[in-house]
């Protein structure tokens, strides 16, 4: 069998990056839940801002796993 190198490391490469943006987009899960406890421990005036920022986080680091998914 004739191993193509350049074809495995592109390979390796995308599973890399798909596998740093699963983790980022688990980050972003973790800085909602982060957001959600401190709220409730603290009663600050920006708190809806806050929650907002955080969801679109949360939705942009989604997106752009599954982008990434499909380009890929």
């Amino acid at each position: 069998m004739n191993i193509d190198f350049f074809t495995f490391g592109a390979l390796v490469l995308k599973i890399l990056v798909l596998v740093g943006f699963a983790v980022y987009a688990i980050f972003a899960v973790v800085m909602v839940r982060q957001e959600y406890l401190m709220a409730h421990v603290l009663e600050e005036s920006f708190e809806p801002f806050l929650r907002m920022l955080v969801f679109v986080h949360l939705a942009a680091a989604v997106g752009l796993f599954f982008l990434a998914l499909v380009i890929l």
